[in-house]
C-alpha cells in the first residue's frame, strides 16, 4: 500500500489533526476501482481532491480514473480551528488490451516479425494475442488454436517512435501502418471467426531504449472503433 505524507496547515489550541491515507494497490489501471484508506488522527471532517477535477467528503472513499495519466491527490483533515494537508502521486496506467464493441480481450504475449518488403522499407508485423488462447507456430509464423489477437503491421525503415497513420492507398509509404486487424474468437486452424480491418487510424508508437508501447486506435471497415494499448520490451534488433 503506498502512503501519502502530511503536513499541519495551520495550529491553535485544540488538538492538531493529522492527515494521513494510502491506497489499495500499488500499480492503478484504467477504470479500476481504487480504495483510498484514511488513517488520520484527530480529524472531525474530510476533503478529497483527486486530481481529476472529482472530490469526495467520505472518510475512505472510493474512485475510478477513466485516463491514463499521473495524478496528484489531496486529504485534507479537518477540525473546527486546525487543518492539515497529506498528498500523494498516483500513476494511472492502461491496461494491455484491446477493445471491441465494449468488450475488453487481455493481451499477455507478442511477436514481432519483419522483412524486408522490396521498396526500400521494412515491414514489420506485431502481433498481440493472450497466450492462453493461441500458440504461435515460428516454422508457419502463424497461430493454432481459438481466441483473440490484434495485428499490426508497420512499413518503416526501423521501428522507431512516431505516429503511423493507416495507408489506405495501393503504394507502401513509409511511416504508415500498412494494416491492423483486431480478431475476436477466432478459430486460427480454420480461419473462422470475426475480425475487422482498420480503415482509417493510427498507430503510435513511444519508445525507451528496447521498451515500446503501442496506442492503436482505428476505424474498421463498418465504422466500428477499436482501440488497443501494449506495452512491451523488444530485445531483437528491429
Amino acid at each position: 500500500m503506498i502512503v501519502a505524507i502530511s503536513a499541519i496547515l495551520f495550529s491553535g489550541c485544540a488538538k492538531d489533526p493529522m492527515a494521513l491515507f494510502g491506497v489499495d494497490s500499488d500499480v492503478v489501471y484504467v477504470g479500476d476501482e481504487v480504495t483510498f484508506k484514511n488513517a488520520s488522527v484527530d480529524a472531525d471532517t474530510y476533503y478529497w481532491d483527486f486530481g481529476d477535477g472529482s472530490h469526495s467528503t467520505e472518510f475512505s472513499p472510493k474512485h475510478t480514473y477513466e485516463a491514463a495519466g499521473t495524478y496528484n491527490v489531496y486529504l485534507h483533515a479537518n477540525t473546527k480551528k486546525n487543518a492539515s494537508v497529506a498528498s500523494l502521486v498516483i500513476t494511472v496506467k492502461k491496461r494491455n488490451e484491446f477493445i471491441v464493441n465494449g468488450v475488453h480481450y487481455p493481451i499477455t504475449e507478442f511477436q514481432v516479425l519483419r522483412e524486408n518488403s522490396g521498396n526500400g522499407g521494412m515491414n514489420y508485423y506485431l502481433y498481440f494475442y493472450n497466450k492462453n488462447e493461441l500458440v504461435y507456430d515460428s516454422s508457419s509464423e502463424w497461430f493454432t488454436g481459438r481466441g483473440n489477437m490484434l495485428e499490426v503491421e508497420l512499413y518503416a525503415n526501423s521501428l522507431e517512435a512516431g505516429t503511423y497513420r493507416v495507408n489506405e492507398g495501393v503504394n507502401p509509404v513509409l511511416g504508415t501502418a500498412s494494416w491492423i486487424e483486431a480478431y475476436t474468437d477466432y478459430d486460427f486452424d480454420s480461419l473462422n471467426g470475426s475480425s475487422r480491418y482498420a480503415n482509417s487510424g493510427a498507430v503510435v508508437v513511444t519508445k525507451n531504449g528496447n521498451k515500446y508501447t503501442f496506442d492503436i486506435e482505428y476505424t474498421d471497415e463498418t465504422g466500428q472503433k477499436v482501440t488497443g494499448y501494449v506495452e512491451c520490451t523488444i530485445t531483437a534488433t528491429v
